[in-house]
C-alpha cells in the first residue's frame, strides 16, 4: 500500500504527522509526507518532501501534483484546504481519502472576527467543513466534540474515529543530539515551563503576573516559555512587562525548537504550565498535547479547573488546578514549589505511570489500523 499525507502548513517533521501517523503507517506500506515546509528525506520510510509555495492556497496544485506522482492508495489530509487536493486525487486516482481533523477550525477562524459576526462566520465555516467531510471515506478527530460538530446526526458512525493527540512513548530518546541553540538552556534547571501558542487567552500575561507575585518568596525562580507570538503587539506588551516588572532573571524565552527536541527542555523542568481562558470553548473542551507531553516527561501540571482537566489532573492527583486568576494560579504554584521532595517524586511517578499505561500513541494504533482496514 502507498499512503500520502498532505499538509499546507505543518512541517514534514511535525510530531503528529511524522512521529505518529507517518511512523505508524510504515507498517502498512510506503508513506509519503508532502508539505510546504520541513525536512526532506528521500532515503527512508516515511519519506518527506516539500513543495515551494508562497501561500497555503497556491500550494494546493503542487501538493496535488506531487501526491499524484506517487499514485497513492490512501491519502490523508490535515487541513480543510488540503481536502480540496485530496478530493481531486480521489476522483483522478480512485484512492481512499481520510481527513485528520486536529483542531476546532470553525471556532478558531470565527475568533478573528468581532463578537457580533462570530456566530455567522462559524456557521458558514462549519457548513464548508461538513461538505468536505462528506467527501472523505473516513474522518479522524482528536476528540469527540469535533466529530459532534461535523456529523451532528451520526457522530459515532463506523467511518469516524477519535484519535487523541497522545505522545509517542520515548519519542525524545530517539535522537540524543542537542542542537547548538539549545545547549545552554539544556544545562539549566527551571521551576516552571510553558510550551504552546503565546496569546492573551492562553494566559501569557498571567504568567508574568504570577512571576511578579512569586519572585520575592522564591528568589531563584526560573520560568521557561517556549512558543511563538502571532501578534506583534502582544509580543511587544510581553517584552515591556518583563522589563517593567524586572523579570529578566526569572523569565527565559525560546521562540521555537524542533518538535522532537522539546523533551530536552521538559526534562530540565519541574512543573508544566497550561493556562487558558475557560470562557474560550475550544480550549476548554480540548486535551492539549502539551499537557500530555508534560506528563510523559514526568512533570506535574498546573492548570485551570474545568470538567475535562478535573477528570485528568485532579482525579489522578497529577498536579494542581485553580481559577483563571493570577493570585490563585500563583498560590497553586507556591504550594507545589514548597512540596516535600518525597511528595513531588510520588506525583512525578504518577505522571510517568499514567502516560506509560494510558496516554500514549501506541495504545491508539490498533484503532487506526482497524479504520483503514474498514475503508480499504
Amino acid at each position: 500500500m502507498k499512503i500520502c499525507i498532505l499538509s499546507n502548513s505543518h512541517s514534514t517533521n511535525d510530531v503528529r504527522l511524522y512521529h505518529k501517523l507517518g511512523q505508524s503507517l510504515t507498517s502498512l506500506g510506503e508513506v509519503y509526507m508532502v508539505s510546504t515546509n520541513g525536512l526532506v528525506n528521500r532515503g527512508a520510510n516515511p519519506y518527506q518532501s516539500v513543495v515551494d509555495a508562497t501561500s497555503p492556497v497556491k500550494a494546493l496544485p503542487q501538493l496535488y501534483t506531487r501526491a499524484k506522482s506517487k499514485k497513492p492508495d490512501l491519502v490523508i489530509c490535515v487541513e480543510p484546504l488540503t481536502m480540496l487536493a485530496g478530493i481531486w486525487l480521489k476522483r483522478s486516482l480512485g484512492c481512499k481519502l481520510i481527513w485528520d481533523v486536529h483542531e476546532f477550525f470553525a471556532d478558531a477562524h470565527a475568533e478573528r472576527y468581532s463578537f457580533l459576526f462570530r456566530p455567522f462566520v462559524k456557521h458558514f465555516y462549519l457548513a464548508l467543513m461538513r461538505f468536505l467531510a462528506s467527501r472523505a471515506h473516513a474522518v479522524i478527530a482528536v476528540n469527540q466534540e469535533i466529530l459532534n460538530q461535523l456529523f451532528p446526526r451520526n457522530p459515532k458512525a463506523k467511518n469516524l474515529l477519535v484519535l487523541p493527540n497522545y505522545p509517542v512513548k520515548h519519542v525524545w530518546d530517539s535522537d540524543p543530539v542537542i542542537p547548538a541553540g539549545l545547549k545552554q538552556l539544556s544545562t539549566m534547571r527551571f521551576d516552571l515551563i510553558y510550551t504552546g501558542g503565546l496569546t492573551r487567552d492562553r494566559g501569557i500575561f498571567k504568567i508574568l503576573k504570577c512571576a511578579t507575585l512569586l519572585k520575592n518568596d522564591f528568589p531563584r525562580l526560573k520560568i521557561l516559555i517556549i512558543g511563538k507570538f502571532h501578534d506583534p503587539a502582544i509580543q511587544d506588551e510581553f517584552n515591556d512587562g518583563i522589563n517593567t516588572f524586572n523579570l529578566n532573571a526569572v523569565i527565559y524565552y525560546q521562540e521555537w525548537i524542533p518538535p522532537e527536541k522539546i523533551g530536552l527542555l521538559l526534562k530540565c523542568s519541574r512543573f508544566g504550565l497550561w493556562l487558558f481562558n475557560p470562557k474560550n470553548k475550544r480550549m476548554r473542551l480540548a486535551t492539549p498535547l502539551k499537557v500530555l507531553e508534560y506528563m510523559a516527561a514526568g512533570l506535574p501540571v498546573i492548570s485551570i479547573k474545568t470538567p475535562l482537566m478535573k477528570s485528568l489532573i485532579e482525579y489522578n492527583d497529577l498536579g494542581k488546578l485553580g481559577s483563571y486568576q493570577s493570585r490563585n494560579i500563583a498560590s497553586n504554584i507556591a504550594k507545589l514549589l514548597k512540596m516535600p521532595q518525597s511528595e513531588y517524586d510520588a506525583m512525578r511517578q504518577r505522571c510517568l505511570d499514567i502516560s506509560e499505561s494510558r496516554f500514549n500513541w501506541e495504545t491508539l494504533e490498533p484503532k487506526l489500523f482497524a479504520l483503514i482496514k474498514h475503508i480499504t
